[in-house]
């Protein structure tokens, strides 16, 4: 996809993301980040039957679409546009105040490379096995949410941390870092974070900060997410 339709896709995502319906048994999601690396994403997790999301078996797959920029000393500025999807059987546990979703699937991915860069391995249709892990705690004052995968054969990955104090009924503070790449870039993400709730089902993610990217010059970046169950 290009970077002007990825662009575009992005405008219409970044102020909803991540943005999640939940029920027991269904549960569906999109979001989007804008920075070095833009992309979108949408998909659902479905529960066994018998079970519930968070607590036993699922399946879990979603679609995504963007683009990246790096550098190779001996072509210059390489840009990547990537489209791909996975589906993910999932394993949920929820205890009083924490719960992790522990994931393993197949992800497949087409990337097109301008210029080409014979060395970078996610060139064209890709496909590997993924692990993932996201979870988080709730039920006191101190709060922390993770996500992430990693690609076992691509060695891809894309994780995040923020750990939040609430300061009020309504909102809480803290700070967020993150970090994705591949053998061709890394970029990494720190700033302070902050969440507005609005009653017990929705919030407001607000984020500000700066970004590395190898071979690039550090830049700012600002997010702004809003979170919603049913």
């Amino acid at each position: 996809m290009s970077r002007a339709i990825s662009a575009a896709a992005i405008g219409l995502f970044l102020l909803a993301e991540p943005i999640a319906v939940r029920a027991d048994n269904v549960e569906v999601f999109a979001g989007a980040q804008a920075d070095f690396a833009n992309y979108v994403y949408a998909g659902a997790t479905v529960a066994l039957p018998g079970q519930s999301i968070g607590n036993g078996f699922a399946f879990r797959g979603y679609f995504d679409t963007g683009g990246y920029d790096y550098m190779r000393h001996d072509l210059g500025l390489v840009r990547a546009n990537f489209t791909g999807g996975e589906l993910d059987a999932v394993y949920g546990v929820t205890l009083k105040h924490i719960w992790n979703d522990v994931g393993v699937g197949v992800n497949a991915t087409y990337t097109g490379l301008s210029p080409y860069d014979p060395k970078n391995y996610l060139g064209g249709h890709q496909t590997e096995l993924r692990v993932s892990l996201d979870g988080g705690t709730a039920g006191g004052r101190w709060r922390a949410d993770w996500l992430g995968y990693y690609g076992t054969r691509l060695y891809d990955y894309d994780w995040s941390l923020d750990v939040t104090h609430a300061v009020s009924p309504n909102w809480r503070l803290g700070a967020v870092y993150a970090f994705e790449g591949n053998p061709s870039y890394h970029l990494d993400q720190v700033g302070p974070f902050a969440g507005l709730s609005f009653g017990t089902r929705s919030e407001l993610q607000l984020s500000a900060g700066e970004a590395w990217q190898s071979g690039f010059t550090p830049r700012a970046y600002g997010t702004a997410a809003f979170f919603r169950r049913f």
